[in-house]
């Protein structure tokens, strides 16, 4: 039952961020959010315009790839493939976390929600008890992946 869920969990987390490429590199959905976001209409996202994208934005000198400070639509797409990859990553971390979470048996995974970035993963919820809050700390933190756990679980008591 319990390999049940944990393929469960691992196929839900995947298939929830997959989504479809454009195809082609002028058309598509990918190329309509470049259009959106180059609102001068001059065939580049500049740092300002991308202020609309916080991700594109935080990392913008890492895509413009040929430091001219802009991003042509070449470069914006390699960007969002690589986003996208990024949160496919965290997806799967995720899902290792919760995995784990639910193969320990004194943790009451349930109550527990999991969420990563970039390898930065919260813990958050409502346990019964301080030591199982430890435990899901220690259980996470020993999870391929992950390099900090911010545990954020409660002791409720009953």
């Amino acid at each position: 039952m319990r390999a049940l869920l944990i393929a469960a969990v691992l196929a839900s987390s995947a298939s929830a961020l997959a989504q479809p490429g454009s195809g082609e590199p002028g058309g598509g959905p990918r190329a309509a959010e470049f259009a959106r976001l180059d609102r001068n209409g001059d065939g580049y996202v500049t740092r300002i315009e991308a202020l609309a994208d916080a991700e594109i934005h935080k990392r913008f000198a890492q895509f413009d790839i040929n430091k001219d400070r802009q991003l042509s639509l070449a470069e914006y797409l390699s960007a969002r493939e690589d986003m996208d990859k990024r949160a496919q990553q965290d997806a799967a971390l995720t899902a290792r976390v919760k995995a784990a979470l639910i193969a320990e048996r004194s943790i009451p995974s349930k109550a527990i929600s999991v969420e990563s970035y970039e390898g930065a993963v919260q813990l958050s919820g409502f346990v019964p008890a301080p030591d199982i809050v430890s435990r899901a700390g220690r259980v996470t933190a020993g999870i391929s992946g992950v390099r900090t756990v911010h545990n954020n679980i409660l002791v409720r008591q009953k």
